[in-house]
C-alpha cells in the first residue's frame, strides 16, 4: 500500500493515484480475458484485500467500523490528505467482476458435470443396502463413486505430485478450490461467498435433476443420496464453513421425504417442518415419481394422497406468507450466481510499518511505504 506525499504533507492527486490506476488498469484487463483458476484466484484475493486495506486505513470519512480495530501506530498510517473513495470504488466494481468471472469461467465449468454423478449416482464404499435391494455390478460402483470423488476433489488440494487413491479423490476437488484460495492469503469471509455459493449450485442441480427421474425417486436411493451430501456438509464443516451448511438443506429434505411413511396419518410430517425448505411443488413432483422399494411399500402414492398434500401446502404457504410466484416454483436457479457481497468488511492487524518496499520496482523516489 503506497501513495507519494508532496512537500509539507500536501498529497500530489496524479502521483498518488498513478501507480494505484495503473494497478487496477492491469487488473482489469488480466480479469477480463483470462479463464485461469490462478489469476483470477490471485487477483481477487489480492484486491479483496486491498478494497479492505483502503477502508480501514481511509482518512476522516471512513465508516466507524473500518477503523474500530486500529492501533494507534495504524492510525497514524490512515490517508488523511486526500479521499480515496473513487479509487475505492472503482476496486470494489472490479473485486465483484473478478469473483464473476472466477465463479462463471473457472470453476462452474468444472464443477457442473461432476454434480450430478457424484450427488446422485454415487454409492457409499459401505455399500448400504435396504432389505433385498442389490448393489450395482461391480464396475458401475466404481464408477459412481469416482464421481463422487471427483466432485469432492475439485472443490479441495493443490499441487499433489503423488496419485490419489480413488478415496483420497474424494474429498480433491472440493479441496482443490479450496487450497488455491487459501494458499493465496483468502479470508473466511471470501471463503465463505465461494463455496456457499458452491453448495446451492449443488443443491440446485441436484434437486432438479431428482425431482424429474423416477428411477432416482425411492428409499434406497434417498439413503445413498442423504450420505453424499452429509460428505460435502462434513468438508464444510471441517474448513471452518459450517454456516454454509444450510445451503444443502432442501436436497437433505428431499431424502427425508423419500425416506418417510407415505400416508394419511402423516400429513402433518410430509408437510411440516421436515420439508421447510422445499417448495410445494417441489414436494409434489417429489411424490409424483416416487417409486415403491420392495417389501417396504406395496403400492405408488394415490392421487388422493396427493391432493390432500397440495391441500396442505398451499395453506403452509398462505400461512407463511409466501407469494404466487413462489407456491408456483419447480425449477431452482440452477447455477445462477449471487452478487458478491462486498458490504463486509475484514481487518487487517498486520504492522505496516514491518513491510519493505522491493528494489526491483524501482518506486523509491515516486512512493512512501505507509
Amino acid at each position: 500500500m503506497v501513495t507519494r506525499w508532496g512537500y509539507g504533507g500536501v498529497i500530489s492527486k496524479w502521483r498518488g493515484y498513478s501507480p494505484m490506476q495503473a494497478t487496477v488498469n492491469r487488473y482489469a484487463g488480466d480479469c477480463a480475458r483470462s479463464h485461469d483458476m490462478d489469476v483470477l484466484s490471485l487477483w481477487l484475493v489480492n484486491s479483496w484485500r486491498l478494497f479492505n486495506l483502503l477502508r480501514q486505513y481511509s482518512g476522516a470519512k471512513a465508516e466507524a467500523e473500518w477503523t474500530a480495530g486500529n492501533t494507534e501506530k495504524q492510525n497514524s498510517h490512515r490517508l488523511q490528505s486526500f479521499d480515496v473513495a473513487p479509487i475505492r470504488e472503482q476496486l470494489r466494481l472490479r473485486v465483484e467482476e473478478c469473483y464473476q468471472n472466477l465463479m462463471k469461467r473457472a470453476i462452474e465449468p468444472i464443477l457442473s458435470p461432476k454434480i450430478v454423478p457424484g450427488i446422485l449416482k454415487h454409492e457409499t464404499t459401505s455399500d448400504v443396502h435396504v432389505g433385498n435391494h442389490k448393489p450395482s455390478r461391480e464396475g458401475g460402483r466404481e464408477s459412481n463413486k469416482k464421481d463422487l470423488d471427483d466432485l469432492l476433489d475439485f472443490v479441495s488440494a493443490i499441487g499433489r505430485c503423488r496419485s490419489p487413491t480413488p478415496f483420497q479423490i474424494n474429498r480433491f476437488q472440493l479441496n482443490f478450490v479450496h487450497a488455491k484460495l487459501t494458499v493465496y492469503g483468502a479470508d473466511q469471509v471470501l471463503l465463505g461467498q465461494i463455496f456457499g455459493q458452491i453448495a446451492s449450485w449443488i443443491c440446485a442441480l441436484s434437486l432438479n435433476h431428482l425431482m424429474f427421474r423416477k428411477e432416482l425417486c425411492n428409499f434406497e436411493k434417498a439413503v445413498q443420496i442423504k450420505h453424499n451430501v452429509t460428505e460435502i456438509q462434513s468438508w464444510l464443516l471441517s474448513k471452518g464453513l459450517g454456516a454454509y451448511r444450510e445451503s444443502l438443506d432442501a436436497l437433505v429434505q428431499a431424502c427425508h421425504l423419500l425416506q418417510s411413511r407415505k400416508d394419511e396419518s402423516n400429513l402433518d410430517t410430509l408437510c411440516g417442518e421436515m420439508t421447510s425448505k422445499l417448495k410445494p411443488r417441489q414436494v409434489v413432483a417429489i411424490l409424483q415419481h416416487y417409486s415403491p422399494s420392495d417389501n417396504f411399500e406395496e403400492r405408488d402414492i394415490d392421487a388422493e394422497l396427493l391432493d390432500m398434500v397440495q391441500r396442505r401446502l398451499k395453506e403452509r404457504a398462505a400461512a407463511s406468507g409466501e407469494t404466487a410466484e413462489d407456491q408456483n416454483t419447480l425449477i431452482m436457479m440452477g447455477t445462477y450466481l449471487q452478487p458478491f457481497n462486498s458490504q463486509f468488511f475484514v481487518h487487517c492487524d498486520f504492522p505496516l510499518e514491518t513491510l519493505s518496499l522491493p528494489t526491483c520496482l524501482h518506486l523509491q523516489q515516486v512512493c512512501r511505504l505507509l
